[in-house]
């Protein structure tokens, strides 16, 4: 899933500027002990963006003992994993066609010399100044490689709709891991139930029973 990093981070509420080689984090205050939680924005590695969800306020991991005061939903990993590199590789794969193309073009019409291409290293360059002159030249696109909730992987087809409900809860500053299970979990296979149970119509897989695996009657979601 290609996302639009400058979007997300607007339509967020994070007015702090965000570039290669930064690490942020947004902090969300809530009332109570043991709610307040935060999301780090982690772009330390030029090639990967990791958004992060975490205890407490500090942005940083926290011992167990502390942790285990907190809500179940932040005890286990939650976060997404943005590709940069292979964005940039493929923008630029595009970028180099039509270039081949207009170079073509050119030739027949005695065309100009093409622009230089700017590479991952080209952006590395750019990231080590660290200034608002560098606004602009900073990779705007990423794509989405993993997203993990309540340390549950989530399924390729569920990435649009988690985050677009997390850019929201992002923006009120207000985390709720089990709202983000619960949308990834319309798009989880419907099993068809074994034939004690009235089907609902709307199964898309067989139920096949298991006894090693249904020995243990323990609640276990899962969403692959």
């Amino acid at each position: 899933m290609l996302l639009n990093i400058k979007k997300f981070l607007k339509e967020a509420g994070i007015t702090e500027a965000l570039y290669p080689g930064k690490r942020l984090v947004k902090r969300c205050k809530i009332p109570g002990e043991y709610k307040s939680h935060s999301v780090i924005f982690d772009w330390r590695d030029p090639g990967k963006l990791k958004l992060e969800v975490k205890a407490g306020l500090s942005g940083k991991d926290l011992e167990a003992k502390e942790l285990k005061k907190y809500p179940v939903s932040f005890q286990s990993p939650t976060y997404v994993e943005i590709d940069i590199k292979d964005a940039i590789s493929e923008k630029r794969s595009e970028e180099d066609e039509e270039g081949e193309e207009g170079k073509s073009s050119g030739k027949s019409g005695g065309g100009g010399k093409q622009p230089k291409r700017k590479g991952l290293e080209d952006v590395e360059v750019i990231a080590a100044r660290f200034g608002d002159s560098a606004e602009g030249k900073i990779p705007s696109e990423g794509t989405v490689r993993e997203i993990v909730v309540m340390g549950l992987q989530v399924a390729k087809e569920a990435f649009e709709t988690i985050m677009s409900e997390l850019v929201k809860q992002i923006n009120h500053a207000v985390i709720a891991a089990t709202e983000l299970l619960a949308k990834a979990g319309e798009l989880v296979t419907r099993v068809q139930p074994p034939s004690f149970l009235k089907p609902k119509g709307d199964e898309t897989a067989k139920y096949k029973y298991d006894r090693e695996k249904n020995a243990d009657i323990g609640f276990r979601p899962t969403f692959t």
